[in-house]
């Protein structure tokens, strides 16, 4: 009868050991490369999953952002309100094409070309098309956006 037990005490404790070892390379699997952050990010924007998109941010305290009429912020707090509010926003969509993107071990950048459209902006349709240039960086072994550099362009008049 001891023996059944004490079997038995060792077989749940390897069955907890295994759980642990399953978590553990479940974690390590999920950890991602550049290219899947970069999805995770525009994702993330597109569905307007907040939690998602920040956890592409840098976790450091400085971020370039520089919107398309040229204004830049540095503070990534600052840029963390600012696009929680805009993901909190309804009636805009964010469309794009990715233009060209490589990467390093530590840094990896992608240019896109962006449609963006809200339904209402000073009481009428609002559009604008513009490159951005995302830069991400590897920081303590996960990749984070460390640059968002948003330039308008004329589409129309390049053709």
């Amino acid at each position: 009868m001891k023996t059944g037990l004490v079997f038995l005490l060792l077989l749940g404790n390897l069955g907890h050991l295994s759980l642990l070892a399953k978590e553990s390379l479940l974690t390590k699997h999920t950890v991602c490369d550049f290219n899947c952050t970069l999805s995770k990010h525009l994702d993330a924007i597109q569905a307007r999953d907040f939690k998602a998109f920040e956890s592409t941010i840098t976790p450091t305290k400085k971020i370039s952002f520089i919107l398309p009429n040229g204004k830049f912020f540095d503070d990534s707090e600052n840029f963390r309100k600012m696009l929680k509010d805009w993901f909190a926003q309804d009636g805009w969509t964010f469309n794009y094409k990715i233009i060209a993107k490589e990467h390093s071990d530590t840094l990896g950048y992608a240019l896109l070309l962006v449609s963006y459209d809200e339904k209402e902006r000073a009481g009428k349709p609002y559009h604008i098309d513009h490159y951005l240039n995302l830069i991400f960086k590897k920081i303590d072994g996960h990749w984070y956006l460390i640059h968002d550099q948003n330039t308008k362009t004329e589409l129309k008049s390049q053709s």
